[in-house]
């Protein structure tokens, strides 16, 4: 079953006593204990947390009730995710941590970024069971507002917002202070590479890696016993022989391949998914160690050669391996 950090839920607390209703009722009617939102250790089954976002949704006339959700999240929200953000050297260095530490947040969700000509791309993916009525998308997209302004400033504005449904009479322009585009393949914004990459004022290298290894930590026991955490074991043990397929992995496991791939399903994700996660997630720690030389990590991440690793490095960070070197010794 998955599960969200009941920490995280509390933005949306906030946001149910924003439009006047009893938020501790509502919670209790949905099978969550309120008294839950201010333990750090404590989760949330995610199928009660949709239920009471339906509820909500029904009741809250306003149909643009989800854009004040940004206005109530606080970094402390997001437990240690909240504060490796807040000490991020640059948005994009942000960017990626979210996307590598998301699925403690939310497990079956995740968030993506990418680079797109002069622009980087950052959306956000759930399954398709997720709430998808225009403010589950407004609630997301102005939380993420929320946090590269904290990060940024008040006056940092994306140069586009994408929305995975329909227009409405909401004033997103003004919201956003940016162009909107509805009826969006899935939703996001994007900003320009400069601004990405601009150093932050509020950056600070030890705080942020502090709280990396909290979250690193957090990680494992939250997947050990879980799918994904014995098909991330399986790869690392053999990436070293060659980049392993599913049918491998699925042998290891002592499953057939159908079954694999339906419980990483079940989890909101896939093989590929998970095998492209755990190369970048060894890759960049080879690299940010200083341990290794590019053969070494090449072989340590499966690869078939330097340039292969490389080329793939560059595709999921936008930088080359060296440029992350150079960066580790400054």
């Amino acid at each position: 079953m998955s599960t969200m950090l009941a920490t995280a839920v509390r933005g949306f607390h906030r946001l149910l006593e924003h439009h006047g209703l009893a938020a501790d009722a509502l919670f209790i009617d949905a099978g969550l204990d309120p008294h839950k939102l201010n333990d750090a250790q404590a989760r949330y089954p995610i199928d009660r947390v949709r239920a009471l976002w339906r509820q909500a949704n029904e009741q809250i006339k306003d149909p643009c009730w989800g854009l004040a959700a940004g206005d109530l999240w606080r970094a402390t929200d997001y437990h240690a995710l909240g504060y490796a953000y807040l000490a991020s050297s640059t948005l994009e260095s942000a960017f990626r941590r979210v996307e590598r530490y998301f699925r403690i947040v939310i497990q079956d969700a995740s968030m993506h970024s990418e680079i797109i000509a002069n622009s980087i791309r950052f959306t956000q993916k759930f399954p398709a069971y997720a709430p998808n009525f225009p403010a589950a998308h407004d609630i997301r997209l102005s939380i993420s507002l929320r946090l590269c302004r904290d990060v940024y400033g008040k006056d940092f504005s994306p140069q586009e917002v994408q929305l995975a449904h329909p227009w409405q009479p909401c004033g997103y322009e003004d919201f956003f202070g940016c162009p909107v585009r509805f009826d969006a393949d899935i939703s996001g914004f994007l900003v320009t590479v400069e601004m990405a990459r601009r150093p932050l004022p509020a950056k600070n290298r030890d705080l942020a890696r502090a709280n990396d290894r909290i979250l690193q930590d957090l990680e494992r026991r939250l997947i050990d016993n879980s799918i994904i955490g014995r098909v991330h074991d399986a790869i690392v043990d053999n990436l070293p022989e060659g980049t392993p397929s599913a049918q491998e992995v699925a042998r290891l496991l002592a499953v057939s391949p159908r079954t694999l791939q339906r419980k990483l399903q079940e989890e909101g994700t896939t093989f590929q998914t998970e095998l492209d996660r755990v190369r970048k997630q060894l890759a960049e720690q080879y690299i940010q160690s200083g341990a290794y030389d590019l053969q070494t990590i090449t072989y340590l991440t499966g690869f078939a050669n330097p340039p292969a690793f490389s080329r793939a490095y560059k595709k999921w960070t936008g930088r080359s391996p060296s440029e992350d070197r150079a960066a580790t010794r400054t």
